[in-house]
């Protein structure tokens, strides 16, 4: 049984590999906390000289979800390291680069990919060495042998982290590959004490695995809802995650459901128009009890004004709020973790509650878009030589 569904079944209905890659996060996670541990020493020694250099600029990149790690690690890493740290897609910099590389600015570029073979990824390295002068790779992949990884595995000025194996999924949708790859962004700060972070790892994991245990038949049934219409809210780091979450359920209804993401404040600004009688609105709630304030604001402004339209939470705790049609409260205390390390949570129930709803439209979970016209490796993009 995965999601609490049956292996045959599964297989029949083509959703074996997505259910597998969801349900399987918690231990990925556990592996990756002794990928980490082991790595230290390699990690530290590359990173340490190049953190110290005057005036470092850190872009954290990717494509789609890729770039979505980055979007929900960008702040944690900017306060903790207190440094220029930026979340810039592989997409924009390959169009303009020089947006965003300067020659004579010393440059870290954390690359993220499951497959390490999107088009943009591999000319966002080559743009990189070509335009600045002073500047290192540090790629976080899921592939061993993705172009990533092979075109830098030599280079002194670049170092790879691996994934654990299972987490370059064989589903259309990422799953374990984003929350992998997040959580190792988070790390960064702390590789050094390493060590003293592995109960923080096997927390996550168990509330990951109550939720799943837990809360799946609940979503399951919200699945089941006839909504149209789907928005992800959040403030903060929770921005990153419910992009992510948007597009796990356009990804995987194959369209058929139009999603979108926001902040809490940004809604107000002309977005919130989209609501109507089919629609579906996900709050991810911040533990940060100034952010969380701006949160709780709008679910309440929403919860008394007219019309049909589902109304969800994702709360860090037992707070008190009322109004609303689903509710799913943390049960681990998370009070005193930063709100980053939310959205390896949060994004489960995204993730699983784009899953089933592609299961009620008929569609197939694995390979949602089986003419082609999307790839779970983007294809048919021209790369024009920069001067």
């Amino acid at each position: 049984m995965l999601l609490g569904l049956s292996e045959e079944l599964l297989k029949k209905r083509k959703g074996y590999a997505t259910a597998k890659e969801i349900e399987q996060q918690p231990r990925l996670w556990r592996e990756l906390y002794d990928i980490l541990l082991k790595q230290k020493s390699k990690i530290v020694e590359f990173l340490k000289p190049i953190l110290e250099i005057k005036d470092l600029k850190i872009i954290l990149t990717g494509a789609g979800t890729s770039a979505f790690v980055g979007n929900s690690s960008e702040g944690y890493l900017r306060r903790k390291l207190k440094m220029d740290v930026k979340a810039v897609d592989t997409t924009d910099i390959v169009a303009a680069p020089q947006n965003f590389f300067f020659k004579d600015k010393p440059t870290l570029l954390i690359s993220h990919g499951r497959s390490g073979d999107s088009p943009e990824s591999l000319a966002t390295i080559e743009l990189a060495e070509k335009i600045i002068k002073d500047v290192y790779f540090l790629n976080i992949t899921c592939n061993r042998d993705g172009k990533m990884a092979k075109g830098t595995i030599d280079k002194k000025n670049c170092l790879n982290i691996f994934m654990p194996e299972d987490s370059n999924d064989d589903g259309f949708a990422m799953t374990s590959s984003f929350t992998c790859m997040l959580l190792t962004d988070l790390m960064l700060p702390h590789i050094e004490e390493i060590e003293n972070e592995k109960g923080l790892f096997e927390k996550l994991a168990n509330e990951a695995e109550r939720i799943i245990k837990d809360d799946a038949k609940i979503i399951e049934e919200i699945s089941e809802n006839n909504y149209d219409r789907l928005i992800y809210l959040g403030s903060g780091s929770l921005k990153g995650c419910a992009s992510e979450a948007a597009l796990k359920s356009l990804e995987l209804s194959h369209g058929d459901v139009n999603t979108n993401s926001n902040t809490p404040l940004g809604f107000r600004h002309g977005p919130k128009s989209a609501i109507n009688d089919t629609t579906l609105i996900g709050f991810f709630v911040s533990n940060d009890i100034y952010t969380q304030k701006y949160d709780l604001d709008l679910i309440n402004e929403i919860v008394n004004e007219p019309g049909k339209r589902k109304l969800i939470a994702f709360l860090p705790s037992n707070i008190s709020i009322s109004g609303l049609n689903y509710v799913f409260r943390l049960k681990e205390d998370f009070e005193a973790v930063d709100e980053a390390f939310l959205t390896p949570l949060y994004i489960i129930y995204a993730q699983m509650l784009g899953f089933y709803k592609s299961l009620n439209l008929g569609i197939t979970p694995d390979n949602p878009n089986p003419e082609g016209r999307v790839n779970r490796v983007v294809k048919g993009v021209t790369l024009y030589n920069y001067n």
